[in-house]
């Protein structure tokens, strides 16, 4: 055969593999990125920060998955930083994973991954939806100095008498999605989980683990001011909005007064056959079955944006 013939079918045999990207896999990963290396790295990476942050949050590592997170990752020094994470809810277990990322490669690494996969861990942990403000305000604390210094520069915005564009807090609680200003939200619920855990450093006990713990009561009782008081001492959600207030270096008239607090019904106490509601733009399935969405965050996405 024509040396030049095989030599024409070789690089092309190249480029398709270089046009189809590499896949890497891991115990718990299954990563598609652009080149072998890439995807080695990108997966060693998603299950270094799997059991650091599982440490982190819970005190321990969690067993492997019983199957693995296929993970796309998109690189570009264009791309904002950001990426979608789905997985199914259904009668007390959490599966169906699928991860879709983007960014410069350093921004994968140090926040794209960690954020992501914390959602992952809050799901494996409490196994039904959390709160959206509590959700990716803990996600968004795992992320790199820079893009968090970002959310507080917003967040002083946001707050300013002026501007107004953050919740009170016994509205931000009650949410179960993400509201069409979702900017200040994002800024507002990092913030406050920063302070609860600055809060919990004064207890003998690890403050990211109290604040799981936290979210937990709170979350099986639908009542978030017991959980604070037993939790943090604090009485009710209008002082600690006034508190959080003060700490964020804001005026007290940032926010309108906090309410009376709604009662929250938990997913798991609400009435058989009624839909536990996700951010998914899908009609939710029958019953306790629920595909749960964590979406791109706004505060990190600039660029060429191709994740949706």
């Amino acid at each position: 055969m024509d040396a030049r013939f095989l030599r024409r079918v070789g690089g092309l045999l190249v480029l398709l593999l270089l046009a189809t990207g590499a896949n890497y896999e891991t115990a718990n990963f299954i990563v598609d990125a652009p080149n072998a290396d890439s995807a080695r790295q990108f997966a060693e990476t998603a299950e270094k920060c799997r059991s650091d942050l599982a440490i982190l949050w819970l005190g321990k590592t969690l067993p492997d998955w019983s199957a693995k997170c296929p993970v796309k990752v998109h690189v570009g020094s264009d791309l904002g930083a950001g990426g979608k994470t789905s997985f199914i809810f259904e009668n007390g277990e959490v599966f169906g994973w699928e991860m879709e990322i983007q960014g410069p490669y350093a921004k994968i690494i140090d926040s794209v991954l960690p954020h992501e996969i914390t959602h992952m861990l809050l799901a494996s942990h409490f196994r039904k939806p959390i709160p959206r403000w509590l959700d990716e305000g803990l996600a968004t604390s795992v992320e790199d100095q820079e893009e968090k210094e970002n959310y507080r520069r917003m967040l002083r915005h946001f707050l300013r008498p002026d501007v107004q564009r953050c919740l009170p807090f016994n509205r931000m609680v009650a949410m179960k999605d993400y509201p069409s200003d979702a900017m200040p939200f994002y800024a507002q619920g990092f913030s406050l989980v920063e302070y609860l855990l600055e809060m919990g450093r004064q207890f003998d006990e690890n403050e990211h683990r109290r604040l799981v713990r936290f979210a937990q009561s709170a979350m099986s009782s639908g009542d978030w001011e017991s959980a604070l008081q037993e939790h943090y001492g604090v009485q009710n959600l209008g002082d600690l909005q006034v508190s959080w207030t003060r700490w964020a270096g804001a005026d007290s008239r940032s926010l309108p007064m906090v309410a009376d607090v709604p009662k929250i019904v938990p997913p798991d106490l609400q009435p058989a056959g009624v839909p536990v509601i996700s951010s998914s733009a899908k009609p939710p399935p029958p019953f306790d079955k629920s595909i749960y969405d964590v979406g791109t965050s706004p505060a990190s996405v600039g660029g060429n944006v191709v994740l949706r």
